[in-house]
């Protein structure tokens, strides 16, 4: 049992000194860790890897404000979905390029590029982007949708003028017609019943001309009418309908 013992203790005497550096390097892809994109990152769990493997696992997580351990499962959150901005491992950094110096042994090369972003974070940024926009254009929409309604508010209120001139220009028009036609009327009955001989011209023209009177104050009263009663929502919706094309 003592040799045993001694051998064991032999063997792992002669694995560490065979693997002098091995806390120095990634469990994941056994390269040593540097400063760059190999950088030792330590979860809360304790264990540490190079970022450049983490990157990878927390691509393919649907949660971009987790990574798990591939260890112990353990889930650390990750500052503003970014594994660059998990802390590092001092321990290691110390250390550094002692390890690498006295190792010959090549590492992995990385490739050229830097590994994407989550797309979480991509989306999250052209959210941002957009509400960033979308408030620098508010003010100016504001403004615009101010003077349009000012405008429209103006453009109503000469219209309502208009319509009160047009008003009682039409009912002075229709009663001076109408009581020209009665003052012609009992003219016309009067010529027309004057017995004489030959007879008054003046009498057909004024019942003529009153009932030319009357036809006109008939015309004119119906547009009255209808100027006064015609329903406001058809003019709101044409008015509504410009200013929302212009706003478009």
């Amino acid at each position: 049992m003592a040799e045993a013992h001694l051998a064991d203790s032999g063997s792992e005497t002669q694995g560490a000194a065979v693997f002098p550096y091995e806390e120095y390097e990634c469990k994941i892809c056994y390269n040593y860790f540097d400063l760059g994109r190999r950088a030792p990152k330590i979860l809360e769990c304790l264990h540490t890897f190079c970022e450049e493997c983490l990157h990878t696992l927390h691509l393919r997580d649907d949660r971009p404000w987790r990574v798990s351990c591939p260890v112990c499962r353990h889930r650390t959150p990750v500052p503003d979905y970014r594994i660059q901005n998990l802390p590092n491992n001092t321990k290691v950094t110390e250390a550094f390029p002692l390890y690498i110096d006295s190792d010959p042994l090549p590492q992995d090369s990385l490739p050229p590029y830097p590994p994407p972003l989550h797309p979480a974070l991509i989306a999250l940024r052209r959210e941002e982007a957009t509400g960033a926009a979308l408030s620098q254009a508010t003010p100016s929409t504001t403004v615009s949708t101010a003077t349009t309604v000012s405008q429209d508010s103006v453009r109503y209120e000469s219209c309502q003028n208009c319509k009160r001139v047009a008003l009682t220009t039409g009912c002075v028009c229709v009663i001076f017609s109408f009581l020209s036609m009665l003052v012609l009327l009992f003219m016309g009955l009067i010529f027309v019943q004057n017995h004489n001989s030959p007879p008054s011209p003046a009498g057909p023209i004024c019942l003529s001309v009153a009932s030319i009177l009357a036809m006109f104050s008939v015309v004119v009263t119906w547009l009255i009418c209808w100027l006064k009663y015609r329903p406001e929502h058809e003019t709101g919706r044409s008015s509504t309908a410009n200013s929302s094309r212009r706003n478009a």
